[in-house]
């Protein structure tokens, strides 16, 4: 027999029947690229990796502790895996280059250490993996930026939007979302995307049968989604239920047309920053869930201009030189609508204590809690502020 080499999935299957064992060609991601047919299921590390495209998270944590994946970035020769432990059937892996750089693997589901015969068959595969996996990256990477241009033309609105949702079959109602790393409460460190995220929605929103395209713009994952706001906010909070990830999505308006696009992504990307700021993570919401907290950061520079005159200012000031409550005190008067009890409940304090602040912030600070144009500006500057 001879390796045939159309493409990964007649590389794989030839492979297979060359070694007797059943194969995966995979990239440095451990996505599926290439997998032999027939009834070789073998074990549920290789049926989850074929159903989900990817070696899953479970077996690859272990491939990694295991220094599987180092070993195969130092080492040119045929690996024997046997991770006794589990119940992960043995697997013979070589790694594919392409120059100096490892582009993936050929991994073989061997029933005990590989034969020298089966480490040549696998040796010989190496040179015309590493062409085909190299055809098909350069053909994905020239996709991926043909799919960027287009959302970046969706995003701006007018008639290359309306172009580029032409050449997508986006017609009709359109919404846009925008997804971005939950903030992080540890000082210094960075707001990245979880890797293979922008896979995982793309996925999700096939799986649907939903009219969509993705990509990922610097920090921001956008989405442009052929259906009303109420249903991509219904879709996106499933989403995030299953995914379980380190992010918050911002949703704008649904517009009628592609033309209008901006408008919505404009939207999403107010929602999204409004979210950054207030350091919740796991939320979706859209503009009217997040108003408030919209407004208040668009009122940011003016509250920076006018902090003196802010009740939230007097009533820091007063905080700090007295070593008094009023600030968290107000917040919560405020948070529960001015009823005392619940608020005094909320703070742990006697609701006559919560009283005394509040006229002592009247009396000593001269903010009257009960005026509506103080709790205005006072809950305005608070959600600035934030937690």
């Amino acid at each position: 027999m001879e390796l045939r080499e159309d493409d990964l999935f007649t590389l794989a299957s030839s492979l297979a029947e060359l070694l007797g064992a059943p194969v995966t060609i995979e990239n440095q991601d451990t996505t599926v690229l290439g997998y032999s047919g027939g009834e070789q299921a073998v074990d549920d590390a290789r049926i989850g990796t074929i159903l989900s495209r990817q070696v899953p998270s479970h077996y690859r944590q272990l491939l990694t502790e295991a220094g599987v994946f180092d070993r195969l970035r130092e080492e040119v020769g045929v690996l024997y895996v046997d991770l006794i432990s589990t119940e992960m059937t043995p697997r013979a892996v070589i790694a594919v280059r392409d120059g100096d750089e490892t582009i993936g693997a050929i991994w073989a589901a061997v029933t005990g250490a590989p034969t020298p015969e089966q480490k040549s068959v696998l040796r010989s595969a190496v040179p015309l993996a590493a062409r085909l996996m190299v055809i098909d990256r350069d053909r994905a990477d020239l996709a991926h930026r043909r799919n960027d241009e287009r959302v970046r033309a969706l995003l701006g609105g007018g008639t290359r939007a309306t172009r580029a949702a032409e050449e997508l079959g986006l017609h009709g109602v359109i919404t846009v979302a925008a997804i971005g790393a939950a903030a992080s409460n540890s000082p210094g460190s960075s707001r990245s995307l979880p890797s293979r995220l922008l896979g995982s929605v793309g996925l999700h929103l096939d799986a649907l049968a939903t009219r969509a395209t993705a990509a990922q713009l610097d920090d921001v994952i956008y989405l442009v989604i052929g259906a009303q706001e109420s249903h991509v906010h219904r879709m996106l909070k499933n989403y995030l239920a299953r995914a379980r990830a380190p992010i918050v999505v911002g949703i704008g308006r649904d517009v009628d047309g592609a033309g209008d696009a901006h408008r919505s992504r404009t939207d999403a990307d107010l929602v999204l920053g409004a979210l950054h700021h207030s350091g919740r993570p796991g939320v979706v919401a859209g503009l009217r869930e997040s108003l408030a907290d919209v407004l208040a950061l668009q009122l940011g520079d003016t509250f920076a201009e006018l902090k003196a005159f802010s009740p939230l200012t007097a009533l820091a000031d007063c905080d700090l030189r007295h070593g008094s409550e009023l600030v968290p005190s107000a917040r919560a008067y405020l948070d529960h609508g001015g009823d005392v009890a619940d608020a005094a409940a909320a703070l742990h304090v006697h609701p006559n204590t919560l009283r005394n602040r509040i006229r002592r912030a009247t009396d000593a600070c001269g903010v009257d809690l009960d005026d509506p144009d103080t709790r205005l500006v006072l809950m305005l500057h608070l959600k600035l502020r934030g937690p």
